[in-house]
């Protein structure tokens, strides 16, 4: 189920925590924190995606919960098919959703090591009020990429990661052209579509 290099999509995820100073300073205070739990995972926690990955995931999860607004990602991928699906299957392919993501970001973790990203300097103040775009460059050993956060300001005044824009590449739309392609495969038949996305973990 996975066609990208989640690797670079969990770094720029770990660079988005450390933005603090470009917004408020509530927003500054949650990043801190929430990127100083995330590094503390990242060098204290990598022996137990060995011993026991599935705690390893539980804790990647509680710490990605705050910044990554999963549900509305989820939404956007089920695209013309969300209206069409029952509130059950909403939720069943969000937690699928979120899952998948969760589980392959355990595994890049304990990979993450020397990789760089550059926050380009804001250019200019968005015209849409509580959405932010942030330039990025992401430096490999042997490559460079340049990349977007998309944000919103959710309704508890909190930043929430909505899409990420990788070398030209919308994330959100490469998810959405999968779902697309399997409901066509299945004759739109979204319950069989959601068990498969399921059974991909």
């Amino acid at each position: 189920m996975h066609f990208l290099n989640f690797k670079i999509v969990i770094i720029i995820f770990l660079q988005f925590l450390c933005l603090g100073n470009i917004y408020a300073k509530s927003a500054h205070e949650y990043a801190e924190s929430t990127h100083k739990e995330i590094i503390n995972i990242i060098k204290s926690e990598q022996q137990l995606f060995i011993d026991n990955p599935e705690k390893f995931t539980l804790i990647i999860s509680d710490a990605f919960s705050p910044i990554v607004d999963f549900k509305r990602i989820a939404r956007n991928v089920m695209g013309k098919y969300y209206k069409e699906a029952s509130i059950v299957q909403r939720e069943r392919f969000s937690s699928a959703f979120r899952s998948s993501l969760l589980n392959t970001y355990s595994k890049t973790l304990v990979e993450f090591q020397d990789e760089q990203i550059i926050v380009l300097p804001r250019e200019k103040v968005s015209k849409r009020p509580g959405r932010e775009n942030v330039y990025i460059e992401i430096l490999t050993s042997t490559k460079k990429y340049k990349g977007i956060y998309s944000m919103y300001l959710d309704d508890q005044s909190t930043w929430k990661i909505i899409n990420i824009y990788i070398a030209g590449i919308d994330l959100g739309r490469t998810f959405r052209n999968q779902f697309y392609s399997l409901m066509e495969k299945n004759s739109s038949n979204i319950d069989l579509v959601i068990k498969k996305w399921e059974t991909s973990l």
